[in-house]
């Protein structure tokens, strides 16, 4: 499939920052970029298994280096030009030469016949095979004496070095920045499996409720939950990839679960499916039983600080605005020494729930249509319990959608 960059939005920002192109590294972006799978060997998290040139140029497509395991995807998603180096298992196909009577020894040796005198495969992968290559993929899209913009923050500093080497004459400069802006706005394929993962997630989340009981541990509650998510999927017939994750807490410390649930016990919420990569994030809080009454003040000052931050997300509002609202809503309900760092992030592909931008009181990023945020109102505190309230939102032309949440209450429920 193809990639997700807006290639217009991107020229637009490339050209201001002064990049003739962007080098994205990491196995999330890569796959953003490309539309591609990055492979195995990007376990470990090294330069050089797959990497991406996106071109100013929108009418040109993205080049790139893959191994040879992951090629056939890297050819099917357009990328052109591209260069393949290879990794250690010894994977190959002979389907091209069936049907055929001949032995495997046969079939085998014609299908490697065009390997070069002593081949051997690496143990990993050889990262100078790699940004060799990366150096004929500039040349052949005409960029070997530009300005790259490198998304830096994937390129470990024991590769720093090489990677100036491999491009030189080639400038580098960091574009981390840059691709973070390009990612928070997401292509209508994310926006859609983002909407599902929140469909599945609240779907989950409204099932696994009545499961709070008296005596109920964390392990099962956890299992529960994924055991939820997956059948939900099943249900719902979504054909992406989906696995899930979960935060589930109870009792007066935020950290740890002891024994089973009880009566009084605050218990927190907070879980997401993943889909085709992409992740939800949603959370709510209970008790069991009435709700001690330390429990009730903390959760009301959170809920007011979410009924005072959520009108808030639509195009053109500062984020570091909805902080201050949040935080000003907890103080005012008596607790002038709340210091929450932020009030939720985007979401999308990356390699836990949280991605850029975050809602804090130093974000200068200003809410455009096409992002995809979680706002949260948190709290841990040892001695009473942990608390949140999140909700899921596409920010649209005129205000917020909420992709997870809405059928859920805002209060804190006694079960």
């Amino acid at each position: 499939m193809p990639g997700h960059v807006d290639r217009a939005r991107a020229a637009r920002l490339m050209e201001a920052a002064g990049f003739d192109a962007l080098l994205v590294a990491s196995p999330e972006t890569f796959r953003w970029a490309t539309g591609a799978e990055p492979g195995v060997a990007m376990g470990w998290r090294r330069l050089g298994p797959a990497i991406a040139v996106v071109p100013a140029d929108p009418s040109l497509p993205v080049g790139a280096v893959v191994t040879d395991l992951f090629a056939a995807g890297a050819t099917a998603a357009g990328c052109d030009p591209l260069r393949t180096h290879p990794i250690w298992p010894e994977a190959l196909s002979v389907r091209q030469l069936l049907p055929s009577d001949a032995d495997a020894a046969t079939l085998i040796a014609a299908a490697t016949a065009d390997r070069a005198p002593g081949f051997a495969r690496p143990g990993t992968f050889d990262r100078g095979a790699a940004l060799g290559l990366l150096r004929e993929v500039l040349a052949a899209m005409g960029l070997a004496g530009a300005r790259i913009g490198a998304e830096l923050s994937a390129v470990p500093a024991a590769d720093h070095a090489a990677l100036l080497d491999a491009v030189e004459p080639a400038r580098i400069g960091d574009a981390t920045g840059l691709v973070d802006r390009l990612r928070a706005h997401k292509s209508p394929a994310e926006i859609a499996l983002l909407r599902e993962a929140g469909a599945i997630t609240e779907a989950a989340l409204a099932a696994f409720v009545p499961l709070l009981r008296e005596g109920a541990t964390r392990a099962a509650l956890g299992r529960a939950f994924l055991d939820l998510v997956r059948e939900e999927a099943a249900r719902r017939g979504t054909a992406a990839n989906v696995t899930a994750w979960e935060y589930v807490g109870f009792g007066t410390s935020p950290w740890s679960s002891p024994g089973g649930l009880a009566r009084g016990d605050v218990v927190k919420v907070d879980v997401g499916a993943v889909v085709g990569g992409y992740t939800a994030d949603l959370a709510r809080t209970y008790t069991l039983g009435p709700a001690p009454a330390r429990a009730t003040q903390v959760y009301d000052a959170l809920r007011a600080a979410f009924e005072a931050g959520r009108p808030m997300f639509r195009p053109g509002t500062a984020l570091r605005d909805i902080h201050a609202a949040c935080i000003r809503a907890v103080h005012g309900a008596g607790f002038p020494s709340y210091a929450r760092g932020h009030f939720g992030h985007g979401l999308g592909a990356s390699i836990w729930s949280e991605e850029w931008p975050y809602t804090a009181a130093d974000a200068e990023m200003v809410l455009e249509p096409g992002m995809v945020m979680a706002f949260e109102a948190p709290w841990y505190i040892d001695g009473i319990g942990g608390f949140i309230l999140e909700d899921m939102l596409l920010i649209t032309e005129d205000g917020a959608e909420t992709l997870a949440g809405a059928a859920l209450p805002r209060e804190m429920p006694a079960l």
